[in-house]
């Protein structure tokens, strides 16, 4: 038996790094998945929706493969609706799918990157929430899990102008929402996952000098499966750091 057995999970982003690992980990604990990306990824990297949803069929998990930009309202819908048709409700969203932009000055990015950042970084959250919580409110249940970042809160990370200030912006937006779908018993969570060994990190030339540090995004598997099972009830409005789980948030120490 799976802990997430009987659920319906949406993960963004899901063609790579973090959202193929959490896509994964919910099916093999029994969730039914859809996961969506964009058909071409614009950075070039590695890795494609069919690859994750064969990865999950090849381990007997059920598996709902769209092809989504987040920063398109028509297409996040579509996606949602899809996903409703198919199982009749939504009991998680994990709004992966993102941008990095570092170690650029104001001055190097223009305001054509400025926008596409956060599009993706800010818009695609907001849109993929607000398409998934007329059934969440329904069903009176449900878990959205935002990715957030050190880089939100502490300006000596490095995160620069651009993404520091797209992950403040997911934290705000996460703290509010939470409170205004708290009395639909649906939690809302930031998951701030530290540096993890991904196709995108790998891609950037100064986080070799932490490598020996980061993680596999597999690693983040648990913690996404248990805030997936939250509702206001048990764990919502809170800033959930990879660092202190076990120790300050988790099994045991705090909701279900």
């Amino acid at each position: 038996m799976g802990q997430m057995d009987g659920m319906v999970a949406i993960v963004t982003g899901a063609s790579r790094g973090l959202g193929r690992a959490i896509a994964t980990e919910y099916a093999k604990e029994g969730a039914s998945v859809v996961i969506c990306a964009r058909g071409e990824s614009p950075t070039g990297l590695s890795g494609t929706l069919q690859q994750t949803a064969d990865d999950i069929r090849n381990l007997g998990g059920d598996v709902l493969a769209i092809d989504c930009d987040v920063t398109d309202e028509s297409q996040v819908n579509e996606m949602v609706r899809q996903a409703v048709e198919r199982y009749g409700k939504i009991d998680a969203l994990f709004n992966n799918a993102g941008m990095m932009v570092l170690g650029e000055t104001i001055m190097d990015i223009d305001a054509g990157r400025w926008e596409q950042l956060m599009r993706i970084n800010v818009n695609g959250p907001y849109l993929c929430s607000r398409a998934v919580l007329p059934a969440m409110m329904e069903q009176r249940r449900g878990s959205i899990i935002n990715i957030g970042s050190r880089m939100a809160t502490d300006p000596a990370q490095g995160g620069g102008v651009l993404y520091s200030a797209s992950k403040a912006a997911v934290h705000m937006f996460s703290y509010c929402l939470a409170d205004e779908v708290r009395d639909y018993n649906i939690a809302v969570n930031i998951l701030s996952p530290g540096g993890l060994r991904s196709e995108g990190s790998a891609a950037i030339p100064w986080t070799q000098r932490d490598w020996h540090e980061r993680v596999e995004p597999s690693a983040i598997g648990p913690m996404a499966v248990y805030l997936a099972m939250q509702d206001a009830s048990t764990f919502t409005g809170q800033l959930a750091s990879r660092f202190d789980f076990g120790t300050t948030w988790g099994p045991g120490v705090g909701g279900e």
